[in-house]
């Protein structure tokens, strides 16, 4: 009992002597929030505490240098912080908590470099994501004297500054308390993006597995994989780890310029469209802008370079923001969700990128990590639900595939019995009158023979019309457009409608793909005839290199895709 006691007290104690000194802290803590010294260019004799820096401009701390109208000249400028520091901060290891700042940086205090975060110049390396805290050696410091903080920040992406409130000179184990509660939220955050990223990825891989390889689902895997490297290499996890060098910075910038060329690609394969010829330039300056980005590091020609960027990028989201309505206006499959997401990411790119909208100075993250997160839930869900109707499809399929089987077969027997059948019968009657009259000693006419001979003939004809209809016996023996235009000769005569062939570039067809355009051909033809009311059918057949084409158009009544009801009947057009 008494142990217990003793063990309490001491505990009190010690969180009495940890509050006591924590406020101790704050008392002596220097708040370097407010207006201070700023200059565009570089020039590291302003980090002397000599210079004299009364013509410089003002500007606010914490601020992005964009809000407050500034114009840093190759992307650099200088703070200059002038405090005095009290006695009291003689009994305590000082430090500075700088918080985020965009996008590397150096400090000096009293002229003597203390610290930085990133790399400054043309071979630069980002550390935007990074709360500063850098210690101060005592021996620098100047106590109830004026003190200069330099300090020499790069901007190379959207916003530059120094961007969190409570900068402020105090306690090292005070301050380290407030960055690492500042880096938890981010780290969770960055856990659950990267959580997020490795689900979707898994599941792009599950269907690999399973066999659905079609090339969405694979460009939809290819962006997801290089958005999550862009997010990992610019993660805070990544570079607190030190592995974040100048060849990882390069890898970002060449990855964050081909994503827009990424998203082309899979936008196109699940619209089914091939690419257009007017947006290659576009595509094709995307894939020169990544490797110059690394080949011409300056800052001239890397400004050039990230405004070229963005006007291809404009062009870009319109280009994809067009086919999004379009498909959506045509009742393409699940382009509802298509549309949302493409709206969500390239609203979140243009307000950041072109609207200076920056999440990073509020949540710790870009805009843009939360808008991609939107796109890809968005089409995740598109083509999960692309699956799931393709699934439900093929097992309609099936049963139509087996009804029409039946039907096929009754069709079959209909024409067997309503025409080889009666045929046949009357040949069997023929045959057993003249077997009765020789029976009973009749003499038989010559004639009796050629008309049984002109009926046996034309029940082999039927016989040979009802086979050729099942399968034309000279597709083996003839290419496709003779045997497309045999058929729609024999379809002029029998229902007086005019059909044009235009066949071009048909070089050899394999005999299993011909088969199948044919039999394509063939009830598409059909149901012209049957259903349009048209007096004219034009069938175009072309092979683009290994591409083969079948249209067939008619000048009927037509119908709307759209409204039409299935009726689950038929192997025909489904809706």
């Amino acid at each position: 009992m008494l142990k217990l006691k003793i063990r309490t007290a001491f505990a009190a104690a010690l969180i009495l002597h940890c509050i006591s000194v924590n406020a101790m802290s704050a008392e002596y803590n220097i708040i370097l929030d407010g207006s201070h010294k700023f200059s565009t260019a570089d020039d590291f004799t302003w980090s002397s505490p000599s210079f004299d820096d009364s013509k410089w401009q003002s500007i606010l701390v914490p601020g992005s240098w964009q809000s407050q109208g500034v114009k840093p000249e190759k992307g650099i400028g200088w703070y200059r912080i002038h405090f005095t520091a009290a006695d009291g901060v003689r009994n305590m290891q000082p430090a500075i908590l700088l918080g985020r700042i965009g996008d590397a940086d150096e400090v000096f205090l009293n002229g003597v470099r203390i610290g930085g975060e990133g790399l400054i110049g043309e071979r630069f390396v980002e550390a935007t994501k990074v709360n500063r805290l850098y210690v101060i050696p005592q021996n620098l410091l100047r106590y109830n004297e004026d003190n200069l903080i330099s300090i020499r920040v790069m901007n190379t992406y959207l916003n530059g500054g120094l961007f969190d409130k409570d900068l402020m000179i105090g306690d090292y184990d005070h301050l380290l308390t407030k960055k690492l509660n500042r880096d938890k939220y981010v780290v969770v955050m960055e856990s659950c993006f990267l959580t997020f990223f490795a689900i979707f990825f898994i599941t792009c891989l599950f269907f690999y597995v399973q066999g659905i390889r079609d090339r969405e689902y694979i460009y939809f895997w290819l962006f997801i994989s290089i958005y999550a490297i862009l997010f990992i290499l610019g993660s805070l996890a990544f570079y607190n780890s030190g592995l974040k060098t100048v060849f990882v910075q390069h890898t970002i910038n060449t990855l964050a310029a081909l994503l827009p060329a990424s998203l082309i690609i899979l936008l196109m394969r699940i619209y089914h469209e091939e690419l257009p010829g007017y947006i290659k330039p576009v595509f094709l300056i995307f894939l020169f802008i990544a490797p110059a980005t690394v080949m011409f590091p300056g800052f001239p020609i890397r400004g050039y370079l990230y405004k070229l960027w963005g006007i291809n990028f404009i062009i870009t989201a319109a280009f994809l923001l067009f086919y999004a309505v379009k498909a959506h206006r045509r009742r393409f499959y699940e382009s509802g969700y298509i549309l949302s997401g493409i709206t969500g990411l390239i609203a979140g790119l243009i307000l950041e990128s072109v609207g200076g909208v920056d999440l990073l100075q509020v949540t710790g993250f870009f805009l843009w990590d939360y808008s991609a997160a939107f796109f890809m839930i968005c089409l995740m869900y598109a083509l999960t639900a692309r699956y799931a109707r393709i699934r439900k499809e093929l097992q309609a399929a099936s049963v139509r595939i087996f009804d029409a089987h039946e039907e096929e077969r009754g069709r079959l027997a209909r024409d067997l019995h309503d025409g080889i059948g009666p045929s046949l019968l009357a040949i069997k009657l023929r045959l057993r009158m003249l077997e009765a009259k020789v029976k009973e000693g009749a003499p038989i006419g010559e004639e009796e023979f050629p008309k049984l001979v002109s009926d046996i003939s034309n029940s082999i004809d039927e016989l040979r019309a009802i086979a050729m209809d099942l399968r034309p016996s000279f597709l083996e023996n003839v290419d496709i457009t003779d045997a497309i235009n045999w058929h729609a000769e024999k379809l002029r005569e029998k229902s007086g409608i005019q059909i044009k062939i235009d066949s071009e570039g048909l070089t050899k067809i394999a005999p299993k793909t011909k088969d199948t355009i044919y039999r394509i051909y063939q009830e598409a033809l059909n149901n012209a005839i049957k259903h349009s009311g048209a007096s004219l059918v034009n069938v175009i057949l072309k092979m683009k290199d290994d591409f083969l084409s079948l249209e067939i158009r008619d000048n009927g009544k037509g119908f709307d895709p759209g409204r039409q009801e299935r009726k689950g009947k038929g192997l025909g057009f489904i809706p």
